[in-house]
């Protein structure tokens, strides 16, 4: 047992020096095919620089090839990994290093699916228990179709994934700033207490559900209307630009 403990901790040592190094695991170059489907449908892909490009096309491909995909009476077209990668590649801009890996299946569903596990409908899910996220295709393309309505089942889904990512002790953990984490926390309670009191929130109602729906919930306000969402909530939308590393408002 000790010497099983010694190369665990060698191991996470190993990771932690690779992550502060700047040293990132090397990915598979994207097809020009792929690139060519970031380029005429991945807005948050069309304006970065160079280099960004490359560290998003980076995460992209992990997904494409690091990730198992599960076509649930649907056939998994590559069309469907890029875009999903290019998804998660949004949300991870601030995290080059962070790849969602306990997050290894990913089961696409045509449509809006019932849920076995609470016989409710559902447009996607996150099971952290069994590593998976469930996505409905066709509510995925509807979120990016209407890009300003705050509804986006991907971008929602990823972040319910980074979530949980940042809490699970697997090498990659604890990649959001600890006192940024205490202060959203606490600025995100305050506001689930108006939205239960049915008080006017900038948020849907559905945000109020608990801390972690109010985090995908704000997320999905925070890309598609993030300069209304500045505006209305400043100091929520600092402390979320500040997690995540990035800021998408128009200056």
């Amino acid at each position: 047992m000790g010497l099983l403990l010694f190369f665990l901790l060698v191991g996470l040592s190993i990771t932690a020096l690779a992550r502060s190094s700047g040293y990132l695991r090397k990915a598979p170059a994207l097809s020009a095919q792929e690139r060519s489907l970031l380029t005429k449908y991945a807005i948050s892909y069309q304006g970065l620089s160079v280099e960004h490009k490359q560290a998003f096309e980076r995460t992209v491909s992990l997904f494409i090839h690091d990730k198992t995909w599960v076509g649930a009476e649907i056939k998994i077209h590559p069309a469907m990994k890029v875009m999903i990668g290019a998804c998660a590649a949004q949300l991870l801009r601030g995290f080059p290093e962070v790849e969602l890996k306990h997050f290894d299946r990913i089961v696409v569903f045509p449509d809006t699916y019932r849920s076995r596990k609470d016989g409710r409908f559902h447009q996607g899910e996150v099971r952290p228990q069994v590593g998976m996220i469930m996505i409905s295709w066709d509510d995925f393309l509807h979120g990016y179709a209407h890009s300003r309505d705050a509804h986006n089942v991907g971008l929602h889904e990823m972040a319910h994934a980074l979530w949980f990512e940042n809490a699970i002790p697997n090498g990659e953990q604890n990649f959001l700033d600890k006192a940024l984490l205490s202060d959203w926390f606490e600025l995100a309670q305050t506001e689930v207490k108006r939205i239960k009191a049915h008080e006017r929130s900038f948020f849907r109602d559905y945000a109020g559900t608990n801390q972690a729906e109010f985090f995908a919930v704000a997320v999905e306000y925070f890309f598609e209307q993030p300069n209304e969402f500045k505006q209305a909530l400043p100091e929520h939308y600092a402390t979320l630009s500040g997690l995540l590393k990035q800021d998408p408002a128009i200056s």
